[in-house]
């Protein structure tokens, strides 16, 4: 089912409307056996063109209505104004974006979701990113490094590289049991030797008064000793919704022009 958000989007967002469409979607995941809310922002395409698609998956306990009123309230100007499709999935509060027993997350965002959309917009399979913040950082960067097929361009905000030492109290044992040795192997830092060959665009960001700094610092050096190329950046700022509003505006220009450079 889908539904216009246009109500949404006037009344919470308080920006200009702009022609562009805001669907609200109940997308069926075959491996989950359930629907995953999705919102899609797309913009006027009178001539139907290919565009270029971002994927932003949110933070631990947010969800997509939340991304377009708190987190990144320009998306839909934005959307207008780039002619780029963003689509919203909903992360199931603490998936942490992975399969496993019991969640299929990364199944459903690098194959069922990105299935839909190329079937049902007009999305350019060959210009897709996936970007996110906090938990969502982390399902970019462990997501996109296992599909690199799927995803040209990858942007980590307030990144999660590794859950391992704090899981225990965001979820992770309902997903991976117990064993905190079993953990690691599904962590941003673990997937870091899949990206050596990697073509793809590879943006990270962190404030520099994060808690999760330290973290992201340790994974962009060793970045630079495995020579994978990246742009890393550091700004003034905390773990917030003022940090990752900004550095997402930020990373979309960067993402677009990448795409541009690569017709």
């Amino acid at each position: 089912m889908i539904k216009s958000l246009f109500a949404l989007v006037v009344t919470c967002i308080g920006i200009k409307m702009f022609s562009q469409k805001v669907d609200s979607l109940n997308i069926y995941s075959a491996s989950m056996n359930k629907e995953i809310k999705t919102l899609v922002l797309h913009p006027s395409n009178e001539k139907n063109e290919k565009l270029p698609t971002v994927y932003i998956l949110h933070g631990y306990s947010g969800y997509p209505k939340r991304t377009l009123i708190q987190d990144i309230p320009s998306l839909v100007k934005l959307s207008e104004e780039m002619k780029m499709i963003f689509v919203l999935p909903d992360g199931n509060y603490d998936s942490w974006y992975i399969d496993s027993p019991h969640l299929m997350y990364e199944t459903f965002i690098a194959k069922e979701l990105t299935g839909f959309i190329q079937k049902n917009y007009s999305s350019d399979q060959s210009k897709t990113a996936l970007m996110g913040w906090s938990m969502g950082g982390h399902g970019t960067l462990y997501i996109g490094a296992r599909h690199q097929n799927v995803f040209g361009a990858i942007g980590s905000i307030c990144g999660v590289i590794d859950f391992v030492p704090f899981g225990r109290e965001y979820g992770i044992p309902k997903l991976l049991g117990e064993n905190t040795e079993k953990w690691s192997s599904y962590t941003a830092i673990s997937q870091i030797d899949k990206l050596k060959d990697s073509r793809q665009k590879i943006l990270i960001s962190c404030g520099t008064g994060d808690p999760l700094i330290t973290q992201n610092r340790k994974f962009h050096e060793q970045l630079i000793k495995l020579n994978i190329s990246h742009i890393y950046e550091e700004r003034p700022g905390g773990h917030d919704a003022n940090y990752w509003s900004k550095t997402a505006v930020t990373q979309i220009f960067q993402i677009k022009q990448f795409f541009a450079n690569h017709d």
